[in-house]
């Protein structure tokens, strides 16, 4: 009778984690296809970056799954004593060559974050000497765009960008484009381009007046003037030398950043940035008579205080709460 009781626990065992193995490994697809998803259609992510990268995060789960699975098997069914076929051998050697690969590489960027981090901190007061952030590779990630023709990126957009014809951006090669939606509406567009040396650069514009939303920065963090509109300049490097300087200003409602792949204080290339920034022509709302919203207050530490919802909403305060593209404009 005991030798029963002891198969029959270890057969509902082995079930139990058989099953937990198939659950682990769907879990794990659908959170690969979903982060695959955020970085290329919300960050923009070069595609096979972001393979490559799901791929390392991914195998390791789904060789641990496979351990479970071939356990619980083992103990829900034993297998028979034949050995496996060459071919099976050579790819189970393949995959356990691949988990270990991607555990490696885990560990190593784990390291590296950690020895960055640690890094960042001990140049933080040099930052406020020479303007340069000392940054991870990870925190270039974003300005990283995929781009695509520049007519898919437009179409549909909910506002027209600034024309740019009769600025130095028409002599350097089109890049193209991306559009960016905030509340289902199609109001950030990045355009970038290659110059004449080889440096790449990319504007970034948001029409706020489109979706609604609003912007607010510290009136110390812009020192600089594009046109006499305040402005501010961020200077990020890597400790390998990576480097990306973005110049970001506020036109009424049109927001801007123009970024190129450089340190433009160790590369002469800042009075260039600055002109690119100040030969933009003046940006056409596309919500040119938006209804004025209250100035923003600020508390005692001086960030944005939410104004408070009305107790009665109108009919077409409602629809444009729900679909921006309602909101009164005109």
């Amino acid at each position: 009778m005991r030798p029963t009781i002891i198969e029959g626990t270890k057969s509902a065992a082995g079930l139990l984690l058989w099953s937990a193995g198939h659950v682990v490994n769907v879990l794990a697809l659908l959170a690969a296809g979903m982060y695959v998803l955020f970085c290329v259609a919300w960050l923009h992510a070069p595609l096979l970056d972001v393979l490559r990268v799901t791929a390392t995060m991914a195998l390791p789960v789904l060789g641990l799954a496979w351990l479970i699975r071939r356990g619980g098997r083992r103990l829900w069914k034993p297998a028979p004593s034949s050995p496996p076929s060459p071919a099976r051998r050579v790819l189970l050697a393949v995959a356990g060559i691949a988990v270990a690969i991607a555990c490696g590489s885990i560990v190593r960027t784990g390291v590296r974050d950690y020895q960055c981090s640690v890094e960042r901190s001990r140049h933080e007061a040099g930052t406020r000497k020479d303007g340069v952030e000392r940054v991870c590779a990870t925190d270039l990630d974003r300005y990283d765009i995929a781009f695509q023709s520049l007519a898919r990126a437009t179409r549909k957009l909910a506002f027209t960008p600034v024309d740019l014809t009769h600025t130095p951006f028409a002599q350097f090669e089109s890049l193209g484009g991306r559009a960016e939606s905030v509340t289902d509406v199609r109001s950030r567009l990045y355009r970038g381009f290659l110059m004449p040396d080889g440096h790449q650069v990319t504007l970034f514009e948001h029409d706020m007046s489109a979706d609604g939303s609003r912007s607010w920065r510290d009136p110390k963090d812009e020192p600089e003037r594009i046109n006499g509109l305040p402005a501010r300049l961020v200077i990020m490097e890597t400790s390998s030398g990576k480097a990306v300087s973005v110049l970001s200003w506020f036109e009424g409602r049109r927001g801007y950043q123009l970024w190129v792949d450089a340190n433009v204080v160790r590369v002469p290339l800042r009075d260039r940035l600055f002109a690119l920034a100040a030969s933009l022509p003046r940006a056409v709302p596309a919500c040119p008579n938006e209804p004025p919203r209250p100035p923003l207050r600020f508390d005692a530490n001086g960030n944005p205080v939410e104004e408070r919802m009305p107790q009665v909403l109108t009919q077409a305060q409602m629809d444009a709460m729900l679909d921006r593209s309602k909101r009164p404009c005109k």
